[in-house]
């Protein structure tokens, strides 16, 4: 192998494994989705050297149900966040949205709609350079909490309306 070829090899390993550093954590907010804020999260605290999970998509569209969802499966540092920053993180994002988490689910205070649902866990395994090996899993609303197809969809998924 040529010379230039392995500087090639050892600079992308080398961005690879500190690529997570130039991302930082994201704040409680309403401009941005859940699925955005959640990104942010799993990109500032990833550890290890190689992330291959990194090129796939976890932010998918559901227009047809009228929901965003995002999933991400990554190994967590557990010195760059843990699971009950994110899960804080989760509630300060619902409760500026005038809501509070009933389970997984954020539901509105003022017409208990469901804004989002939002998980966090760690499966028991561990990656390669032993770090904890977490799954973000939520769902929102593409347009609005009142939208049909948004109800019918997070109802499908677990979220129960009270009883009138």
């Amino acid at each position: 192998m040529s010379k230039t070829k392995i500087l090639f090899v050892f600079a992308c390993v080398f961005t690879a494994s500190c690529i997570s550093d130039l991302y930082s954590k994201p704040t409680a907010n309403t401009s941005d989705d859940i699925s955005t804020i959640s990104e942010q999260f799993v990109k500032a605290t990833r550890g290890g050297v190689l992330d291959v999970t990194a090129v796939i998509p976890g932010k998918i569209y559901h227009p047809r149900d009228g929901y965003i969802s995002y999933e991400r499966f990554w190994c967590i540092d557990e010195e760059k966040g843990s699971v009950e920053e994110y899960i804080e993180l989760m509630a300060q994002v619902c409760k500026l949205k005038d809501g509070v988490f009933k389970g997984e689910w954020c539901v509105s205070l003022n017409h208990h709609l469901p804004l989002f649902s939002a998980t966090i866990e760690q499966n028991g395994t561990t990656c390669t350079g032993g770090d904890l090996t977490t799954i973000i899993h939520n769902r929102e609303p593409i347009s609005s909490a009142t939208a049909s197809e948004w109800l019918i969809t997070a109802e499908a998924f677990g979220f129960e309306r009270e009883a009138k």
